[in-house]
């Protein structure tokens, strides 16, 4: 991409703002943060569609089987959570991928209208792991970029500054990143500027602590790069390292709150959630 060298004059109370954003991982420095600030306010804010990932593992709540994503925290399930922070934030057409126990979703949500979305919920009849769940669900999204959300998380944070980057970038992958003391049990990246330089899943021993809260924004052509395997894929093992090699794979560091679910402690995760929200 060709750059062009100017002068401006900017007010200093301004320039003060500017400088604010500079962080040394998204931003770099004041010429880098006033090109972002431009591409920011004049590109499309956020996308209306989103996939969310609810067809993994069930568990055992009040003695029966549900999915993760319909745990309960502070009288909601987790799923409800992410679904008001899209509405909120201006998504509103949001794709469902569910598997086993589907239906305790569907049966609460019905068609997303008392919830201010519209909802689509594509049933897969066995196991495809994260990469084939979205290609079974592709012909559900338009041509522009998506996001794609881990359903058994709780996520409240700027969702727009993360699509904005993809944009910006012309990722094929943006993932939400935050860090986190023990990095173990996640997926784990490292920099250069916004790029991703590498991703591992699950590493055996600490490096980096940026690590994937799940949240990602999706351009289509991605899709066309997953595996056609017929074995379960997982996004974190095969897609997203061969996007860093590619230099195709983008990161964004959040400001916010997340909540990962543990499968080991649920009622932890329910107590942090409760605790963030305010709903005990």
């Amino acid at each position: 991409m060709s750059k062009e060298r100017l002068t401006i004059t900017i007010d200093k109370k301004v320039l003060d703002l500017v400088d604010g954003t500079i962080d040394g991982i998204n931003v770099r420095n004041r010429s880098h943060a006033i090109e972002r600030l431009l591409e920011l306010s004049l590109l499309q804010n956020v996308s209306q569609k989103a996939i969310i990932l609810s067809g993994g593992d069930t568990v055992l709540s009040g003695g029966k089987r549900i999915p993760k994503s319909m745990v309960t925290a502070g009288g909601m399930p987790l799923l409800e959570y992410t679904i008001k922070m899209l509405s909120r934030n201006g998504t509103n057409d949001i794709v469902i991928l569910a598997g086993e126990k589907s239906e305790e979703i569907s049966n609460y949500f019905g068609d997303g209208s008392s919830f201010g979305v519209r909802i689509t919920y594509v049933v897969e009849n066995k196991r495809r792991g994260t990469e084939g769940a979205l290609l079974f669900a592709r012909g559900f999204v338009g041509p522009g970029p998506f996001f794609v959300i881990n359903g058994d998380n709780y996520y409240d944070f700027n969702i727009a500054d993360v699509y904005k980057q993809h944009i910006a970038t012309k990722a094929l992958v943006t993932i939400a990143l935050t860090t986190v003391e023990r990095t173990v049990g996640f997926g784990v990246t490292r920099l250069d500027g916004s790029k991703i330089l590498d991703f591992v899943e699950k590493p055996a021993t600490e490096g980096s602590k940026l690590v994937s809260t799940g949240f990602y924004v999706f351009s289509k052509a991605a899709l066309d790069l997953i595996s056609k395997s017929d074995k379960p894929v997982m996004l974190e093992e095969s897609l997203f390292p061969r996007l860093a090699s590619m230099g195709k794979l983008y990161g964004y560091v959040v400001s916010g709150k997340w909540v990962p679910f543990d499968s080991s402690r649920p009622e932890a995760t329910i107590k942090e959630v409760e605790a963030l929200t305010g709903r005990i």
